[in-house]
């Protein structure tokens, strides 16, 4: 992961780092957002000097542009530059527009790393500032794909309108999630697996097939020192296998009824969750998307990946890396049902990101 920027008020920063700075930012609402996107602001004065930064706590409360320039007084903000990563909004919803309130402002310059997709705003917002004689512009420098990936949730539901899919992998070296067993406590260290509890809340829902129930009987809520928050749990259980026993769980005690989704394809006359018929995977998708559910987090098990995996509806990989080795002979490989003809057909990541946790490697690109 790239170097992260922390100045004092008053250092300089060169338009890259207001904007890199904006970045960071913005992850740090990823728990609580949603619907919304991720979003941060970066104030400098005309000199380039930093004043404040700021990002979108949580849906419904005020965005980043004003939780930045709250900090600061009309003295400080004459002639200052804001950098952001999404156009700012145009629009009256939960909170004032964005676009209007900068207007006001006697500002040097507006940076916007994409325009915002969502109708109500898509080049409004930018015209707005512009028409108070403020230069507004969209950034084109070398942090595009990382703004994109930011907002991917955001991005990916209004511009195809279907729900945001990630997958978390934790492996050994040699690619095993498992034993042939099943047994799989722990490949990964304790690092690990806490940010594996922060990944979790930034997505509306985690998904897992029915046989990592069965085998491992995980809570699959969020567990962070940090955070503290429900999301939905989507159990694939094609058979209805486990769906009439789902109480003797551990799952069935972390969250509320109505946070657990059973996802079958047979009839059902009667259960204590909701449950959606489906056809097929995207079917599945469909459905979700239908319930207002905007991204989900995929955490096993191997059939379940190598399903997402073949049918292309993976849009971004979480991989933990153990430095451990387990051996196929007696392993169980993540991508063991998914299969390609000629290497042309490999999946590759893009603008992919790493770091350690512990002595594992966490890397993470989109697909």
């Amino acid at each position: 992961m790239d170097e992260k920027i922390n100045p004092k008020k008053g250092d300089f920063l060169s338009d890259e780092q207001a904007m890199q700075l904006a970045l960071q930012e913005a992850y740090k609402g990823a728990p609580f957002v949603s619907p919304n996107p991720l979003v941060g602001c970066v104030i400098l004065d005309e000199n380039g000097r930093f004043l404040s930064s700021g990002y979108h706590h949580k849906y419904g409360e005020p965005h980043a542009e004003v939780d930045a320039y709250r900090q600061l007084t009309d003295i400080e903000l004459k002639n200052a530059q804001v950098f952001v990563t999404l156009e700012p909004c145009a629009h009256e919803g939960k909170t004032p527009s964005c676009a209007k309130a900068l207007a006001k402002m006697s500002l040097k310059s507006v940076v916007y790393g994409l325009q915002d997709p969502n109708p109500l705003v898509a080049g409004q917002g930018a015209d707005i500032v512009r028409g108070a004689g403020i230069k507004c512009s969209e950034y084109q420098g070398k942090l595009k794909a990382d703004l994109e990936d930011v907002a991917e949730v955001f991005l990916k539901n209004f511009r195809q309108k279907k729900t945001f899919v990630a997958a978390k992998v934790a492996q050994s070296l040699d690619g095993q999630i498992a034993l042939a067993s099943g047994e799989s406590k722990w490949i990964t260290s304790e690092a690990s697996r806490e940010f594996v509890h922060e990944l979790r809340s930034w997505y509306d829902a985690v998904l897992v097939g029915r046989n990592t129930i069965e085998t491992d009987n995980p809570s699959l809520n969020i567990r962070h020192p940090r955070i503290r928050k429900e999301n939905y749990l989507v159990v694939l259980d094609p058979q209805g296998k486990i769906l009439a026993k789902a109480s003797s769980y551990k799952f069935s005690e972390t969250r509320a009824k109505d946070k657990i989704i059973f996802a079958v394809q047979i009839d059902v006359q009667s259960a204590d969750y909701q449950v959606l018929k489906f056809k097929d995977l995207q079917d599945l998708l469909n459905q979700l998307w239908d319930l207002k559910i905007k991204s989900i987090f995929i955490e096993g098990g191997a059939r379940t990946y190598s399903s997402f995996l073949q049918n292309k509806l993976i849009d971004r990989l979480h991989a933990f890396i153990a430095p451990v080795l387990i051996g196929q002979k007696n392993g169980l490989s993540w991508s063991n049902d998914f299969a390609i003809s000629t290497l042309s057909e490999k999946i590759v990541l893009t603008n992919v990101k790493h770091k350690t946790f512990g002595h594992d490697l966490y890397l993470t690109g989109r697909i």
